[in-house]
């Protein structure tokens, strides 16, 4: 049996349950391997999906890749070839020492944006300006525009001039496009920037300055004229700093210059007016006294602050915690005596009341203590602010004597101080001009040394090859975009596309198990028709497929397949007929007696199918015409009879929900093994509806890639509101190579069958016998 037409549960059967009609599971062991892991499969599943849809549209993938690859190809022949060249140049952090006094890292350093900011200047208009001016490329063939040759050969042929090649940057004494002189520098400029790149040697201080032009001799002079302009730059750039040093400080000394005359003749002009012969005299009077006020300052502020801090303490509350009230011994004294009076009292509490006299006498001891300890705190507290008023008369004292020493000490000074102020000016605008000097003597030598941190170390040659356009890159960016295009195609396709495509499909949104995937039929095998194919052939994968469907019928109860069961889908020609036919022939072959019962009041097409004789039939017995006994038609196939349809009748409904119908039913359950109804279509009619409620289950059959999902939807809830037990679903004329599944669902059909055909009692060329029928 194959695994994949059993219904999609793993290690459990599907059953239909007879209360809901939905499905539900039980287990049988063994029947399954263990669940493998869940993540596992759904990538697996993702993959065969995917595969599967390029298998599926093949042809579209394919058509999207030459389309693609065939444009790419056009488009890379049309473009201008592109030619870059490449001129390697050093740039060193520290510019080369020559001198002690120069800066060793004025250039960089060890500043992480050293680099970033060299390769900006390179890329700069300026430097491009440089570049332009030294090439002359304004009065140039710079700026002739370049055709590609595929271009350049369609031109030729129409005009019927010869090819041209390309300009090898020849000098023009005119502007060839009829633009000004300052216009063409100005593009020049612009095409200098545009065509410019400048690509770092990684883990080096090695840059390449490329250029791409349409011309080699053009990207190769460019290439080079850029990297000498930068290294110019480099030195005008230092020459410049250099020079604006050199002038800034031939200013500075001008200015130090003349303010240095001006300090030393101001010093002197005082010394003769004041009478000062030496800055060094400058003692003439002893400050000890000033130094003896301010050390008595300090202790007396000192003293102040501490003796404030006490009697600010002693102020801020009722001074029992001063260190002077706990070692006072008039209060140790009289809180001893408040401690034995209160344990007197509290003792005496227990045998005498608080008003007997005795009580009240200690109690009043206890009181004139309590007096005398605060009498004492007021008298300390009174100490401490005397002790602090004295201390600060003393403090206020000293500092009127300190300010009255300190003023006349300035008055003394005066003269002198005065002097030495002079005198520090006259030193240090000598020092500022001595040392502005000794500098300015340095950078005039430096500027004279011709060092630059920048060095060509390669010219770029010319190019012989174009980097672009590359054909090979092209074609396969061509290839990936039609790739893409192909899968976004696929995706709308798919998405505009709502039949059910698979098994996983149905399941996931009908919510019914799988009990088969019938495949579609096909005449390779020399049958005209699938009925004939199942009866005659069992080894082949049509008949697998119904017998797998047979198979999966037997487990989905617990009794086996359901004694009545009604074959119907939500649309006409989905193959229901063929269906419940061939599954009868396949419980035939079990040796099973089955009836297969004409439903379709309207199209029928059993007859047809079985060879029956349609004159009379369902129709003919439900009207009361005709005993059934009499309707029911052996056919050619074993243990398979049929009723057909009978004349159409007005009223199929009336009929099909008649009580003849029940007791038909009934009848035919106790008489046969299996009784299978070929019912009407869902949609539209209420037949299959009416007949679904009078079996134990049904088989809703669905048409691979014709069914739609809201179509089936809506089909299974009105059977679901009949209260229809809806057993299973069937996937009917599946080709698993337009559904988009490759690996295939007929794999293992007619595996091991050699014994089939005897099994089953039929040739391989046995024909079906050819009976009459009525219309």
């Amino acid at each position: 049996m194959n695994m994949r037409q059993l219904p999609a549960s793993a290690g459990k059967q599907v059953v239909a349950s007879a209360d809901s009609g939905r499905a539900v599971d039980f287990p049988y062991p063994g029947a399954l391997p263990p669940e493998p892991d869940a993540s596992k499969g759904q990538f697996r599943a993702a993959i065969l999906k995917f595969l599967g849809l390029a298998f599926k549209h093949k042809w579209l993938i394919v058509m999207f890749a030459v389309i693609s690859l065939f444009l790419g190809g056009v488009v890379t022949l049309m473009m201008t070839k592109v030619y870059v060249a490449s001129t390697t140049v050093k740039i060193d952090r520290i510019v080369p020492k020559v001198m002690k006094s120069q800066d060793s890292s004025s250039d960089g350093g060890n500043d992480p944006q050293f680099f970033k900011t060299q390769f900006e200047l390179i890329k700069s208009r300026a430097l491009a300006e440089r570049a332009v001016a030294s090439l002359n490329l304004a009065q140039s063939d710079f700026l002739t525009p370049a055709v590609s040759p595929l271009v350049e050969r369609v031109r030729s042929l129409v005009s019927g001039t010869p090819l041209g090649g390309v300009l090898g940057g020849q000098l023009l004494d005119a502007p060839v496009d009829g633009l000004t002189a300052e216009a063409r520098r100005q593009g020049a400029v612009g095409a200098v920037m545009g065509g410019l790149r400048v690509q770092p040697v990684p883990m080096s201080s090695i840059v390449e300055i490329r250029f791409a032009s349409t011309s080699p001799i053009w990207a190769q002079r460019i290439s080079i004229g850029v990297a000498e302009a930068y290294e110019r730059s480099t030195l005008d750039r230092r020459f410049g700093v250099s020079k604006y040093a050199r002038d800034f400080l031939d200013e500075r000394l001008q200015e130090l210059k003349i303010k240095l005359q001006d300090s030393e003749r101001q010093l002197i002009e005082f010394a003769q007016r004041a009478g000062v012969v030496s800055s060094d005299e400058k003692k003439p009077f002893s400050t000890a006294s000033v130094d003896a006020l301010d050390a008595a300052l300090a202790t007396a502020t000192s003293e102040r602050v501490k003796v404030e801090q006490v009697w600010r303490q002693a102020d801020a509350d009722d001074g029992n915690s001063l260190p002077q009230v706990m070692s006072d011994s008039i209060i140790v004294g009289a809180r001893t005596r408040i401690a034995a009076l209160q344990a007197s009292y509290q003792e005496k509490l227990a045998i005498l009341k608080p008003a007997f006299p005795e009580m009240l006498a200690i109690k009043s001891q206890i009181q004139e203590n309590e007096k005398q300890i605060r009498a004492q705190i007021h008298l300390i507290k009174a100490s401490l602010q005397s002790q602090f008023e004295t201390a600060l008369r003393q403090e206020r004292g000293l500092l009127n004597q300190l300010a009255a020493s300190k003023k006349e000490l300035l008055e003394l000074r005066g003269k002198n101080v005065e002097y030495a102020i002079l005198m520090r000016e006259v030193d240090t605008a000598r020092s500022l001009y001595d040392g502005l000097l000794q500098q300015f003597r340095e950078v005039s030598v430096a500027a004279e040394i011709d060092t630059n941190n920048v060095s060509i170390i390669d010219r770029a040659d010319v190019p012989g090859v174009p980097e672009r356009p590359s054909l090979r890159g092209n074609l396969m960016m061509a290839l990936v975009l039609g790739l893409l295009g192909a899968a976004a195609c696929i995706g709308v396709i798919e998405a505009m596309d709502d039949t059910f495509k698979s098994p996983e499909d149905m399941e996931e949104r009908l919510g019914l198990p799988v009990l088969g995937v019938i495949p579609k039929f096909s005449t390779a095998n020399g049958y005209d028709s699938p009925v004939k194919e199942v009866s005659l052939d069992p080894t082949s994968a049509l008949s697998e497929a119904y017998r797998s469907a047979r198979t999966a019928l037997q487990f989905s109860t617990e009794d086996g397949a359901p004694k009545t069961m009604l074959v119907t889908s939500s649309r006409p020609s989905e193959g229901k007929s063929t269906l419940a036919l061939c599954l009868a022939i396949n419980f035939g072959q079990l040796g099973q007696r089955v009836l297969v019962i004409d439903a379709d009041l309207r199209n029928p097409s059993l007859h047809k199918l079985a060879l029956l004789r349609n004159s009379a039939g369902l129709s003919t017995h439900l009207s009361g015409a005709q005993d059934v006994e009499s309707l029911i038609q052996e056919t050619q196939f074993r243990g398979v009879s049929g009723l057909p349809s009978g004349p159409l009748p007005p009223n199929p409904v009336e009929l099909l929900s008649s009580a003849r119908m029940q007791v038909l039913l009934s009848l035919a359950a106790e008489q046969f093994d299996i009784v299978i109804i070929d019912g009407p279509p869902v949609m539209g009619l209420a037949d299959a509806p009416v007949v679904s409620s009078q079996v134990e289950s049904v088989i809703f059959i669905v048409e691979s890639g014709k069914t739609r999902r809201g179509v089936a939807l809506d089909a299974m809830r009105r059977l679901e509101f009949a209260r229809a037990r809806i057993i299973g679903c069937a996937l009917n004329k599946f080709d698993a190579k337009s559904a988009g599944y490759g690996y295939g669902y007929g794999y293992g059909y007619g595996y091991g069958y050699a014994y089939g055909k005897e099994l089953y009692g039929y040739g391989a060329n046995k024909a079906l016998p050819e009976r009459t029928r009525d219309a």
